[in-house]
């Protein structure tokens, strides 16, 4: 409130409409306007701190409000961003699911084709041994030809390839009388003959195998084919042994009667029926550890 407006209410109440006042009175009057003046005065300074103070009040309100609109819109901002932190969160599971998942794929994929790589590699290197084989079968089957050729143009053995293996024939009647395991003279210089070649292939195994025809036999030291057919093998295994093959690689089988390679309805049949095979077994060392593949 202005000053000169508090004075103005003030003095109707300090001056009473009189002419005549006396001087204790007047001094009395002049201590309460004075008096009056320094309460008016207090009030004046009291209503304008408290003008003052509703002022500052009203900064720090305004400056409060201020605040909290900024502070609003941060937790709006930050609410924002949370959200596109969950769904940039979620998109980057989804991803993570989706990469790990195509990951996960692409791992057994590639895991199958390493195995089926590995599977052809292992396919291709029995190919490769098997053919390796065939091709030293077939050397020898030709060296075996050259050197034997003067017992083919005799008639007193024959080289051929059956199921894949090299079989040198020789006829029983080469070898044996009708009924014995005895090698006859012309036998032994026949085994003789193919011992010593056989003997320089060291790295090759053989197996002699005995067969008959079908005509029954029945002895004190035979009692069928089987044992005939046994001992006529085991007899040509030592002559050879003889000659220079190896013990370690050779062995005797007997096969009877029950392995023909012709009719036994006449004499010519059960003629080539009787025979001695000597038999190149493959080399299974050079294949060893691989399979052969079925396709």
């Amino acid at each position: 409130m202005p000053r000169q407006a508090v004075w103005t209410m003030l003095l109707p109440l300090l001056f009473p409409l009189s002419g005549c006042v006396k001087k204790s009175t007047h001094e009395v009057a002049l201590a309460d306007l004075a008096r009056a003046r320094a309460e008016g005065e207090e009030l004046t300074d009291r209503v304008a701190r408290q003008e003052a103070r509703e002022a500052e009040l009203e900064r720090e309100l305004a400056e409060v409000q201020a605040d909290e609109q900024r502070l609003r819109r941060r937790i709006e901002e930050l609410e924002r961003e949370v959200r596109t932190l969950e769904v940039l969160r979620a998109e980057a599971v989804d991803g993570l699911n989706t990469s790990r998942s195509e990951v996960d794929r692409l791992q057994l994929l590639l895991s199958r084709r390493g195995s089926e790589y590995e599977a052809l590699r292992e396919q291709l290197a029995t190919l490769r041994a098997i053919e390796e084989e065939i091709r030293d079968r077939n050397r020898i089957y030709e060296d075996m030809i050259g050197r034997f050729q003067s017992l083919i143009d005799g008639g007193r053995a024959s080289v051929n390839i059956v199921r894949g293996r090299m079989v040198i024939q020789l006829p029983q009647d080469i070898l044996f009388a009708s009924g014995s395991a005895n090698i006859g003279a012309d036998g032994r210089r026949t085994l003789q003959e193919i011992g010593s070649v056989l003997g320089e292939l060291e790295d090759r195994e053989f197996q002699v195998e005995g067969h008959t025809d079908n005509v029954p036999i029945s002895t004190e030291r035979f009692p069928s084919n089987w044992e005939l057919s046994s001992a006529r093998a085991l007899s040509v295994v030592r002559l050879l042994i003889q000659a220079g093959v190896s013990p370690e690689r050779v062995s005797g089988a007997g096969f009877g009667e029950f392995h023909p390679v012709a009719e036994n309805d006449d004499a010519a049949s059960r003629r080539l029926n009787r025979r001695i095979e000597i038999v190149m077994l493959p080399n299974l060392d050079v294949i060893a550890g691989t399979s052969v593949p079925n396709d």
